[in-house]
């Protein structure tokens, strides 16, 4: 599928991974609807930091346009309206990127019903929600791509390891997004749906330095830690992006493999 005029919707876009995947995509040719809580301030000087405004002002001069929308993933209303202004704006929908996400982390026999709740809401029917109102638009045009953004957190890790320790309900919310990827993908295959799932692995993002604040160094160092820029994060998205059912789907990928064991 080739990515010029067509539009995408990317959740949880106005910092880290989801912004540099919006403005990846803008720079393919994409209209972009870049979702997130809240807007944030486009100040006279610079908007702030890891808001909305800031990433419709970065994409500004790129082949494609970015399109702030205020959405609350865990809110099926918002999902809603989300959708229904990137169809009735732009006329179609090719691409949804769910990259909305939290990241808590919490003693494993710690975790209150409250807090396990938020997690899957966001992280697992938040995801499920912009499909059921993405995929009858795709369905239609008999053809779209849709990216699950995941976590390596989803599968083992032995304690010790960042992806396991105090992140009980992130993993098990992910690996619950790791089945809802495969089984929306045998569903929607015969309508011509790609539905994939990518894991971005270790990015040094605004989010990870607050949560590892002694890692953030050592990481970077190591080059096991990326920098989340359009340029580090972007193709490995945009490939995803143009996959169909005859092409690639049901597939949870790696960002860092992207080139090496895939595609």
């Amino acid at each position: 599928m080739d990515l010029i005029g067509k539009v995408a919707i990317v959740t949880g876009a106005s910092a880290g991974t989801g912004r540099a995947y919006a403005l990846a995509l803008a720079g393919a040719g994409v209209t972009v609807v870049a979702a997130a809580r809240s807007l944030g301030r486009l100040d006279r000087e610079a908007p702030a930091r890891n808001t909305l405004a800031e990433v419709v002002q970065a994409g500004q001069g790129l082949p494609g346009r970015i399109y702030a929308q205020v959405c609350d993933v865990a809110v099926e209303a918002d999902i809603a309206r989300m959708t229904e202004h990137a169809v009735v704006n732009f006329g179609r929908l090719d691409v949804l990127v769910n990259n909305a996400g939290i990241y808590p982390h919490h003693p494993a026999l710690g975790v209150t019903t409250e807090e396990w709740d938020l997690s899957m809401r966001v992280n697992a029917l938040g995801p499920y929600l912009a499909i059921r109102h993405a995929a009858p638009h795709m369905i239609r045009q008999r053809s779209g791509s849709i990216i699950n953004i995941t976590s390596g957190s989803a599968e083992f890790r032995p304690k010790g390891h960042l992806a396991h320790d105090d992140f009980l309900t992130y993993g098990v919310s992910k690996a619950a997004l790791n089945r809802l990827t495969t089984y929306m993908a045998e569903e929607l295959k015969e309508h011509g749906l790609a539905v994939n799932g990518l894991s971005p692995g270790a990015v040094v993002t605004d989010t990870f330095a607050a949560s590892f604040p002694d890692e953030v160094a050592s990481v970077t160092a190591s080059g096991w830690g990326k920098p989340s820029t359009p340029e580090v994060m972007g193709p490995a998205l945009l490939y995803l992006a143009r996959q169909s059912a005859a092409t690639m789907t049901g597939q949870l990928v790696h960002t860092d493999e992207f080139g090496k064991s895939w595609p």
